[in-house]
Order: structure tokens, then C-alpha cells, then sequence
């Protein structure tokens, strides 16, 4: 049981840090925007990013905020949420959720790739 508050208190830190990341993605995208540099696939981007961001932060409250995710998927699937859910460990979901924070990561450097050119 202690290691899994600890693992559920590691995993909101950690992606508590997807904020500096966000601050970055929306200094690069008005960079862009400014010099009009492939502003197209910029904004694709950044949509793909925002919703990184908002999955992210999400994903960072539960894991502040919760101590039971078996009564989270229930609440999810009573609000039409989540159809079906199966059973998953605290640290199959902090998994799951460290690789968002990847694809997020992974995002802002093709972004930055990208402003680079």
C-alpha cells in the first residue's frame, strides 16, 4: 500500500512538470505565428498539443486528488464517461500516463524542430 502512494505521489509530480512544457509549445507557436513559418502544420501542432495538455493535466489531478481509482471508473462509467473498464494497477496507470507526458515531449520537439528549420 505504501508503494502505491508513492507511486501515485511521484506520477502527479512528475506530470505536474507538462506545464513548463506547455509554456514552451505556446512560446514556439506565437514564434511562428509571427514570423509565418509553416504556420499549417504549426497549428496542427498545437491542437495536438493542447490536447496533450488537457489529457495531462487531468491525468495529474487524479493522481494528486484520488486515492481510490477503482471508485474513479466507476464514477466515469456511471457519467457515460467510460462504456466498460477493466481492472488496472496504480502502476499500469502511471505508466499509461507517463507516456502521454512522452508524447507530449515528443511533440514539443518536432515543434521545435520545426521553428528551427
Amino acid at each position: 500500500m505504501e508503494f502505491e502512494q508513492t507511486t501515485i505521489k511521484t506520477t502527479a509530480h512528475f506530470l505536474a512538470t507538462a506545464r513548463y512544457m506547455a509554456v514552451l509549445n505556446l512560446v514556439l507557436l506565437i514564434a511562428s505565428l509571427i514570423k509565418e513559418h509553416c504556420i499549417v502544420f504549426n497549428l496542427l501542432l498545437a491542437v495536438a498539443l493542447l490536447y496533450l495538455h488537457i489529457r495531462l493535466d487531468f491525468d495529474q489531478r487524479i493522481f494528486a486528488n484520488s486515492q481510490n481509482f477503482n471508485e474513479f471508473d466507476r464514477t466515469l462509467v456511471t457519467l457515460g464517461l467510460l462504456k466498460q473498464t477493466k481492472a488496472r494497477s496504480v502502476t499500469e496507470r502511471a505508466k499509461g500516463a507517463i507516456r502521454l507526458w512522452y508524447s507530449a515531449f515528443f511533440a514539443t520537439l518536432a515543434q521545435l524542430g520545426v521553428w528551427l528549420i
